[in-house]
């Protein structure tokens, strides 16, 4: 077995309006739940490069990174999962939608409307985190 390293991974919370971009997952972990567009670092390349690209990849949005909020350590063994997220705070500068690549959709939704989402804990703990979710 190949040695087996924690990914580095950068994740973007978009805000607009008071309502917050999730995107639905489509791959093995966390297929089905709603979860902050993001994905994995690459080399040479800055956390904040990464988020942007990622959440480009993911929902087609370009985004303007306020601040970093919060970051997440998430190891699953059994799973063959560890993973470091780093979680930025964005605006928009575009609207047009297109969920691609790990995610099947991806919307804006209000804190009420996240409430009764099936989310990955991380939403609920960076929304909190950023003052968001009270």
């Amino acid at each position: 077995m190949e040695h087996q390293r924690p990914r580095i991974t950068a994740a973007v919370l978009v805000e607009k309006d008071g309502k917050f971009l999730l995107a639905e997952r489509n791959k093995q972990n966390y297929n089905g739940y709603w979860v902050i567009p993001g994905g994995g670092v690459q080399f040479g390349e800055t956390l904040k490069d990464a988020a942007v690209r990622e959440l480009k990849e993911e929902t087609n949005i370009d985004a303007d990174i306020i601040k970093q909020i919060c970051y997440k350590e998430i190891i699953n063994v059994p799973g063959n999962y560890h993973s470091i997220v780093f979680y930025y705070l964005a605006k928009p500068k575009n609207n047009n939608i297109k969920a691609k690549g790990d995610v099947s959709q991806a919307k804006f939704f209000s804190i009420e409307e996240i409430k009764k989402l099936k989310i990955a804990e991380s939403v609920e703990l960076v929304l909190k985190e950023a003052g968001f979710w009270k």
